[in-house]
């Protein structure tokens, strides 16, 4: 049977509608799928420290313990950190100073290439990062008296994770080890000596007052 022009039309018309809801509806599934939230999970952590400490003129060979509580979203980590560590001169200097570093700071983390699988499924991945942040330090000297100072921090490092399946509120449970090699920078104490060299040089100058002080961290870290 032969169709009238305006029966056509009209068909083409109830085509063309049913494509554009088919289009619409692809179009917002890809958008909720876009707007999926990303990974979080809260972590706690707790290592050893080897090192020097750096503090004046006084720096040698040190060891401590540092811990952390921190928050992810994504790529990013909120930290609050403590460290206690010692400070002091070394075990073949004379004047033998002796003393505990504590420091409370925040910092914030990076992570900038990782394996880990951010789909259900459990599984093992490594997370590449880096760390700046901001703290406290207090020195107190064996001898007697106390020394506190702001200081920076930088890191880098990488950690191990094992973790499970994604619950219902995108987090699932980890465990693993992590290394990283950190550095506290500082001012000292303002010195009264004269300009001097302390090798070969074309003019003297007063010690430099920026204190570094560089760690080697190794340990756990667990959470959801």
């Amino acid at each position: 049977m032969t169709r009238s022009p305006l029966a056509s039309l009209a068909s083409l018309i109830l085509l063309a509608s049913a494509a554009g809801v088919a289009g619409a509806g692809n179009t917002i599934a890809t958008g909720a799928a876009s707007e999926a939230p990303q990974p979080r999970r809260l972590e706690g952590r707790v290592g050893v420290m080897l090192g020097g400490s750096d503090v004046g003129d006084a720096d040698g060979f040190s060891v401590g313990v540092t811990t952390g509580l921190g928050y992810r979203i994504g790529d990013v980590t909120l930290r609050a950190r403590f460290d206690h560590y010692r400070t002091g001169d070394g075990p073949d200097e004379a004047r033998g100073r002796k003393g505990r570093g504590t420091r409370v700071g925040g910092a914030v983390r990076y992570s900038f290439a990782s394996t880990v699988d951010h789909h259900e499924r459990a599984g093992v991945g490594i997370d590449f990062w880096g760390e700046a942040g901001l703290g406290l330090e207090h020195v107190t000297w064996r001898q007697g008296g106390v020394y506190d100072r702001p200081s920076g921090e930088v890191a880098i490092g990488f950690e191990l994770d094992g973790y499970g399946k994604r619950d219902a509120k995108y987090r699932r449970r980890h465990i693993g080890y992590f290394m990283a090699f950190r550095s506290f920078i500082a001012r000292g104490p303002e010195t009264d000596g004269p300009a001097v060299c302390g090798g070969p040089c074309t003019m003297a100058t007063k010690p430099s007052r920026n204190d570094i002080s560089m760690f080697f961290e190794l340990g756990l870290h667990w959470g959801k």
